[in-house]
């Protein structure tokens, strides 16, 4: 690989984090490399999830503001990929219905109701109604007191979506080198066995291996990865149906007809790319509490590890090490929701541009804690 600075940005992770952030950097006019150590979306980008979803409309605050920003916007961004790469994303905003199981679940969904008015700027919005508007897809027993129904929410296929942000990317001249070990990061500058890159700016966006580093750097706990469990299922066609989230378990209609359910939320675990009986509890939950998924077939199951910060909040911006170095990880569970505009903002920093962060999602320990 050349020497010199034959390249503004260099990225290093070609998962949803990394491909965001190289694709602001390109829409700035900056060039950009993409070094990835295996393939697009290979770790937790690869899932078959993807429930974009907002935080409950209270307690407001910066983050639930970056977070509301993001959703509202979502739908215009993955347009624009989609047009470029002329593939599917599945983006599709289907909205969801959230069982109420008790009185008190009850009396908090109807004050959010009027929160979600003023808070949600008017652009979606957060009802109480009876669960037989959904009849059929969800079982009356799971939802004693009514639903939930949001229309904020949206559905994206993660693996399809990067597939169609990296063709983007390389259609706008981006170079996206897949199998590129990495070995060192210095001033300006990666090596590996491929070669040496150098560039005006680094980001480090490897997921739940941007930890071990950071570590290295600080002496301390960074984050760790949390094990994922998740299955596609076939045989029921509601590609249109909202999702519903449930007993901690999301049931998300795909746009090619498939339903994805999960996932687990492990912290400690044996093989991170297997799945178990955990899996099969989802399975379960989920059927419980949409019954036309009783009809349905497992069609293939996913386990990986999802990055999750301390906080947990994304780590975002430069960080206490080589100069010129950007952290962007630490999704967990939000993270292609908010993913283009944590691109925005990376992209945004490099350029020189004042950007204003919510204060836990600071990658700088002393940005973050002061």
């Amino acid at each position: 690989m050349a020497t010199g600075f034959g390249t503004d940005v260099v990225v290093i992770g070609a998962g949803i984090f990394g491909l965001s952030v190289a694709w602001s950097c390109l829409k700035r006019g900056m060039s950009v490399t993409i070094v990835e150590k295996t393939t697009i979306g290979a770790g937790a980008s690869g899932g078959v999830m993807g429930a974009l979803s907002p935080n409950v409309p209270e307690n407001w605050s910066p983050k639930k503001q970056f977070q509301l920003d993001a959703l509202l916007t979502a739908e215009a961004h993955w347009a624009e990929i989609d047009a470029i790469s002329g593939l599917p994303s599945g983006y599709g905003r289907l909205g969801r219905i959230i069982p109420i199981t008790n009185a008190r679940g009850l009396e908090h969904a109807e004050i959010r109701t009027e929160d979600a008015k003023s808070l949600w700027d008017g652009e979606a919005f957060w009802h109480v109604e009876e669960s037989t508007k959904f009849n059929g897809w969800i079982a009356p027993d799971a939802a004693p007191f009514g639903i939930i129904h949001e229309n904020l929410s949206a559905r994206i296929n993660p693996r399809l979506a990067c597939l169609s942000l990296a063709k983007a990317l390389q259609f706008k001249g981006c170079e996206i080198l897949e199998g590129w070990e990495m070995a060192t990061i210095d001033h300006n500058e990666i090596s590996g066995p491929s070669g040496t890159i150098r560039a005006k700016a680094i980001v480090m966006a490897a997921g739940v291996a941007c930890f071990p580093y950071l570590e290295s750097l600080w002496g301390r706990n960074a984050g760790m990865g949390v094990k994922g469990q998740s299955a596609v299922l076939g045989g029921v066609d509601a590609a249109n149906a909202p999702m519903i989230f449930g007993d901690h378990t999301y049931i998300i209609p795909h746009e090619n007809g498939d339903i994805s359910v999960g996932s687990t939320s492990e912290n400690t675990y044996g093989d991170p790319y297997s799945v178990d009986e955990h899996l099969n509890q989802v399975i379960e939950r989920a059927a419980t509490i949409c019954p036309a998924l009783h009809a349905s077939k497992v069609k293939h199951t996913w386990a990986n590890v999802r990055p999750r910060a301390r906080k947990p909040d994304p780590m975002l911006g430069p960080i206490d090490g080589p100069a010129g170095l950007h952290m962007a990880t630490g999704g967990f569970k939000i993270g292609f929701g908010i993913s283009h505009k944590c691109g925005e903002t990376i992209a945004a920093m490099i350029a020189g541009e004042t950007v204003f962060l919510p204060k836990q999602f600071h990658a700088s320990f002393a940005e973050a804690n002061k």
